[in-house]
């Protein structure tokens, strides 16, 4: 492909050097670009990919796109300025693939909370009989019968674009994609027009990079936004129980959105409603109302926020023209989601649930559910992570003392920052003499989640929080293996021998 075709949907402020170039490939990181293909320059949080333009012209880029002409050296490549180097990737990434997007169904999903599960649901009830249905989240990407480890929620456009490439060719007709509030405020999912945005909830997460709740709800809206176009407008799937989705829904009020309400509250004007749930510790039964009809429906996930993460899925599965008796019945065979009340149990009646909860939100609705299944203590093991939201971690440490029976806080991913540190601001949330002997801090995860269960009785239940599917733990820049599941039933195996 030549570059003049990549850039023709792309606003340029100058081009310096030839356009009738043979392309290879996209590339963004410079370790890894080869001859003939563009590399892309920005400046991000820890580098600014200016500072490779040299070496890349010398290994024989075609082009160069860049922020700071500045760095425009003559090398033999076409430098190409724009106001945005990351959004122009998008775009160029979307045109080299020949706009895989257009060949599929494109749902998105974004939220504070939920956004995996509802993913996982939402792909299950979608999937047909040799008809895959493409995945792209926290957990993994699914491509076809390919599963492939996820780098991040959702990932950079041009490795975006490239799955999407590969789900096209596998036959897949949709894609369902968790999207976080940072690749919509970078552009990473531009020009994807969605048909179908959903709305899980939104509670404090991210203010280290968003600062204000009002900036957070902001990004997260822009998924919606895009939905409204004169022509195919999208169709929105909304939490109505939350109230950022209730302002979500007066925001979109008079544009050309089609919206589905959800509600497990009662809120009224929701379009698909649960009605007189109960959850077990095997799952959920109640009647579920979509318009004017009512089913019997039973859900293998516990809890009410599994309920609205399943009418959520169930609202972009109407969305895409999913019978509603077809959906109830696909609901019966939802499997479990990797980290999210995941359930082991010991020959002696321990229970471990490991949960991925980060947010003080999270961690609450995690262990209100666990306390409904629990005969004996409940216990929690629960971290948070360094370099992110500071905010969060006392709120967090505070959730889980005031709803279980007794809290250990260790270490989560602390990243590069000082563990004791963070274990300090977990500890200012449970400063009251009402938790005083009720919690304790081991810094170690692996000896926290053994401790928790040499402490645990039978018909005790352990929650460890906070990681859930990661199988690594980040420490000072290094990945090390670690994955809660692995650990807990090593010594939930333990206790039988």
């Amino acid at each position: 492909m030549k570059l003049s075709e990549i850039l023709q949907d792309v606003r340029v402020k100058s081009v310096v050097g030839p356009v009738d170039r043979l392309i290879h490939a996209l590339g963004y990181d410079s370790r890894r670009v080869e001859p003939n293909d563009v590399f892309f320059a920005w400046k991000g949080a820890k580098t600014d990919g200016h500072q490779y333009i040299a070496e890349v012209c010398d290994k024989g880029v075609a082009a160069v796109v860049l922020e700071n002409p500045n760095f425009a050296i003559g090398r033999g490549s076409t430098f190409i300025e724009v106001e945005s180097a990351r959004r122009t990737m998008a775009t160029m990434s979307a045109a080299f693939f020949g706009r895989p997007d257009r060949a599929l169904k494109m749902v998105g999903v974004t939220g504070t909370n939920g956004k995996t599960t509802t993913s996982f649901i939402l792909k299950h009830l979608l999937t047909e009989p040799k008809v895959p249905v493409g995945l792209i989240g926290t957990v993994r990407y699914e491509i076809g019968e390919r599963i492939l480890p996820a780098a991040r929620t959702t990932p950079e456009s041009l490795d975006l674009h490239s799955l999407l490439s590969q789900m096209k060719t596998s036959g897949c007709r949709a894609a369902v994609m968790e999207v976080s509030s940072h690749a919509l405020e970078q552009g990473r999912v531009e020009p994807i027009e969605f048909q179908v945005g959903v709305f899980t909830n939104l509670t404090q997460d991210h203010l280290d990079y968003h600062v204000s709740m009002e900036n957070y709800f902001a990004a997260k809206a822009l998924l919606f936004t895009n939905l409204d176009r004169v022509e195919n407008p999208g169709v929105a799937v909304i939490n109505a129980d939350d109230a950022h989705g209730a302002r979500l829904i007066k925001l979109l009020a008079n544009s050309q959105v089609r919206m589905i309400a959800y509600t497990v509250e009662g809120a009224t004007g929701a379009e698909i409603e649960a009605r007189d749930f109960v959850s077990t510790a095997s799952g959920t039964e109640g009647t579920l109302r979509i318009g004017t009809e009512t089913y019997a429906f039973t859900l293998p996930l516990i809890g009410s926020y599994n309920v609205a993460n399943a009418l959520a899925a169930v609202g972009g599965a109407l969305a895409l023209g999913i019978a509603p008796h077809v959906i109830v019945e696909r609901l019966r065979d939802t499997p479990q989601v990797p980290g999210r009340l995941e359930k082991f149990v010991s020959a002696d009646g321990v229970t471990v649930v490991v949960d991925y909860a980060h947010t003080d939100d999270a961690v609450r609705k995690a262990l209100i559910v666990l306390r409904g299944i629990t005969k004996g203590r409940l216990i929690t093991v629960l971290g948070c992570g360094g370099n992110r939201d500071a905010m969060k971690r006392p709120l967090m440490a505070r959730a889980a003392a005031e709803c279980a029976d007794y809290s250990i806080f260790t270490a989560d991913n602390p990243r590069n920052e000082n563990l004791e540190l963070i274990l300090n601001h977990m500890e200012a949330g449970v400063s009251d003499a009402r938790f005083q002997g009720r919690y304790e801090r081991l810094a170690d995860r692996r000896q926290a989640i053994a401790h928790a269960l040499a402490l645990a009785q039978p018909g005790d239940v352990v929650c460890v929080a906070g990681k859930g599917h990661e199988t690594t733990q980040e420490i000072a820049g290094q990945f090390h293996p670690f994955d809660d599941r692995l650990v807990a039933q090593e010594f939930l195996q333990r206790r039988a021998a």
